[in-house]
């Protein structure tokens, strides 16, 4: 091991040292303050035990428990700057009597997260202890340290996992009190499946939420002595089989160049009988669906699917039936979205809100020819609520509008539209949406299906005369979005 790689492991010992030095630290601050006088004529001083109690659980609620960075549209994980100090070692670090009330508070300590590259394995004793009997929110996760920036460090990926299998070892005597347990996969190298053989055969009886990230490799049953109380499950490029029998609300994503066999994808999800709320991404398997018998899933009644990644040829989706589906997200470009569910087609009769969304920054206009077009919207024959989120309505409006009194009419309940474009979107497209809803509109009108509402941004709006948007006032409720 070279002289810069030994310097490297000492900086990261010693850091380890300082954060246990820490609390201690505090301690000490808490004895200055209080000999000094510090903090006896602030308001909070004299709350009562219980009142202050329960202001500490609800600053633990809404304090950020990951570094966040601010970005277009919300925040990202920062995984460089160092992890905010949790909230409850800031409270108990003021005076005395906050931290006396803080050691009191049990659920004050139950939301744990682990990062298997650093040692604190103490500190995991105290929030254990403190926690009484409360049920656990627990976070294990390989966050890269300042100095491992620029590094590839031989070997650390070993000693990682076998430092999340001493973490493991301490959290298992406590798994009664499990509620929550995620894996997170912050490093984009290490795998920590082979760290979780300890899970197989668990019983957890408490816990509700369970969420595994980057857990690829032999697949293997976790908690397979009974999970009864688990709902909710992620599975993120994990190559895991958690208790899913009961579980009503699954997600389930690829993860770089993860991806399940049909077999083993039919393997986890059929034998699901509550599942209410499914999140999937179509190229969970890349295999062609020929040949492969329908999966019903007639308890999903909310499906959200992403099928940017996937092709016509290698998806899930043919192989997936919701006949009860009510309420369907598709992500994707509005072209490929219509071509995915066309080949082949499949009847949603049950769905009554439609939702189409893509995330880029830019706009790409969608073609379709109009009978293909006409054959995606037959699939939603009862469809009530559309909504578009940065994709092109043109097609779907187009078809919807140019709809004669001697026509069967397309979506006879439609009642309400929303439409958002993206913030790139051209000043011509803004246009073509306002001209398509004025038309669909008055359309309906004419007909006797007269449309309820419509959710526009004011970039939209703005482009109508104020003739036009009178007009539109008059025929719906226009609600600014």
């Amino acid at each position: 091991m070279t002289t810069l790689e030994n310097l490297l492991i000492r900086e990261a010992e010693l850091l380890s040292q300082a954060k246990a030095l820490e609390s201690s630290l505090a301690d000490i601050r808490v004895h200055i303050a209080e000999m000094q006088g510090v903090n006896r004529s602030a308001i909070t001083y004299n709350l009562p035990i219980e009142t202050l109690s329960a202001i500490f659980e609800i600053g633990l609620s809404d304090s950020p428990f990951l570094a966040t960075k601010p970005a277009r549209g919300g925040y990202f994980e920062d995984k460089w700057s160092p992890l905010p100090t949790p909230f409850e070692i800031v409270v108990s670090s003021v005076s005395r009597r906050w931290r006396n009330v803080a050691l009191q508070t049990p659920r004050l300590w139950t939301r744990i997260y682990i990062n298997v590259a650093q040692s604190a394995h103490e500190l995991l004793d105290l929030y254990l202890y403190r926690s009484k009997t409360c049920l656990l929110d627990i976070t294990l996760s390989r966050r890269k340290l300042r100095w491992e920036r620029d590094h590839d460090l031989v070997g650390c990926d070993a000693k990682d996992v076998i430092g999340c299998q001493r973490y493991l070892e301490q959290l298992v005597s406590h798994v009664g009190r499990w509620r929550e347990f995620s894996v997170r996969r912050d490093d984009s190298t290490l795998q920590l499946s082979d760290a979780l053989v300890g899970l197989a055969n668990l019983n957890a009886p408490a816990l509700e939420f369970l969420m595994l990230e980057g857990c690829r490799g032999s697949f293997r049953k976790v908690f397979s002595a009974g999970a009864p109380r688990l709902s909710s499950v992620e599975l993120i490029g994990a190559a895991l089989y958690p208790p899913l029998e009961g579980v009503k609300h699954l997600k389930l994503h690829p993860l770089s160049f993860f991806h399940l066999s049909h077999a083993q994808f039919r393997h986890l999800i059929q034998p699901m009988r509550s599942v209410v709320n499914l999140h999937l991404q179509a190229n969970i398997v890349r295999e062609s669906p020929e040949g492969h018998p329908t999966i019903d899933l007639s308890s999903v009644i909310s499906v959200e699917i992403d099928i940017r990644g996937s092709t016509i040829g290698n998806s899930v989706l043919p192989v997936l039936d919701f006949p009860s589906v009510e309420m369907l997200t598709v992500h994707g470009d509005m072209g490929n979205v219509i071509k995915a569910f066309t080949h082949p087609p499949r009847l949603y009769p049950n769905v009554r809100s439609l939702k189409v969304v893509d995330s880029s920054e830019y706009f790409y206009g969608a073609e379709s020819p109009v009978a293909t077009t006409l054959g995606f919207i037959s699939l939603f024959p009862n469809v009530r609520d559309v909504a578009f989120h940065g994709i092109d309505s043109t097609p779907i409006f187009q078809a919807l509008y140019d709809h004669r009194s001697t026509d069967e009419l397309l979506w006879p309940q439609l009642s309400s539209i929303t439409v958002v474009p993206v913030k790139r979107a051209k000043v011509s497209y803004k246009k073509q949406v306002w001209a398509d809803v004025v038309k669909l509109v008055g359309n309906r009108a004419q007909l006797g299906n007269p449309i309820s509402s419509v959710k526009l941004p004011p970039a939209i709006i703005v482009r109508g005369t104020p003739r036009q948007k009178q007009r539109l006032r008059e025929q719906v409720t226009l609600i600014e979005c």
